[in-house]
């Protein structure tokens, strides 16, 4: 068995944190040496320093340690999470959206960090429902995680009673529409209809080139991620994130999250005990 070094541990945590902002110290706090000798027979090699070299390679894309990565981040999230901010997409955003920009052009939702697909298909559902009240109105949604292992998961899209708990129930009947089919378990298949609006893809905050593809969105979920970063690093992503958000979009964060003192780009908004930062544009009232 594999005893790691508090040095070695240490080259390991840097190496996450320069890929993808993560701070090893606050995914997990135990003995990971358990993991790093099963990696390292994954991937055919015996001695520590080759194995940094296999999670050294390449340049932006970094097949090893993005697996790693996958190993050591675990997600758990569930539906509805923080249901306020659902309410405020369907009862004041997106009226004020078609009411303002029209059914003509598509609005473009992030789910960012998006772990096990719970909050995507969450925001299917809400945009759902929109669309049958609002006929021919649009939706892109995009929802994206650096563990693939998450990632995988999410397009499968079937659920255990421990994801839907009772706020699935309390949605439908406020949307009047069905998650999807129950088996006799209580697990849930997404259906069809809820599935297709998504769009899953691989997504690393700390890659500017994968965060670009966010540029223009109108809505952005990016919640219970910045607890996972350095303050610096959730300062810059803020920054970035309000960038990418056309003027009026809407950034959802974490219950127990906030924005950095010194980060000003967003006015607050309070709906049912929940809060939501909107990006500033002429004409529009808090």
């Amino acid at each position: 068995m594999i005893i790691l070094l508090r040095q070695q541990i240490n080259q390991i945590a840097e190496l996450i944190r320069d890929y993808s902002g993560i701070m090893l110290e606050r995914v997990t706090s135990r003995d990971i040496s358990p993991y790093i000798e099963e990696h390292m027979k994954q991937i055919g090699v015996l001695r520590f320093e080759d194995y940094l070299c296999a999670l050294n390679y390449g340049n932006e894309y970094k097949p090893a340690l993005s697996d790693l990565i996958s190993h050591l981040t675990v997600s758990e999230s569930y539906f509805f999470r923080n249901p306020g901010q659902f309410q405020y997409l369907y009862e004041e955003y997106l009226p004020y959206l078609y009411k303002t920009k029209g059914k003509n052009k598509a609005i473009r939702v992030w789910s960012a960090g998006c772990a096990q697909g719970e909050e995507a298909y969450s925001l299917a559902m809400v945009a759902k429902r929109f669309q049958l009240e609002h006929p021919g109105t649009s939706f892109h949604i995009y929802a994206g995680d650096i563990n693939k292992e998450n990632l995988a998961i999410a397009k499968e899209g079937l659920y255990n009673k421990r994801s839907l708990r009772n706020k699935v129930e309390k949605f439908e009947k406020l949307l009047n529409l069905r998650l999807g089919r129950k088996d006799e378990k209580g697990n849930c298949k997404v259906a069809d209809e809820i599935s297709n609006l998504v769009q899953f893809r691989k997504l690393n905050l700390k890659q500017r080139h994968e965060l670009s593809l966010m540029a223009g969105s109108n809505i952005i979920f990016c919640r219970n991620v910045l607890i996972y970063f350095s303050e610096d690093f959730r300062r810059e992503l803020i920054k970035s994130l309000a960038d990418k958000l056309v003027p009026g979009g809407l950034l959802c964060l974490g219950e127990s999250e906030c924005l950095p003192k010194d980060v000003d780009c967003f006015e607050v908004i309070s709906y049912r005990n929940s809060y939501c930062y909107r990006k500033p544009e002429a004409g529009i009232s808090k």
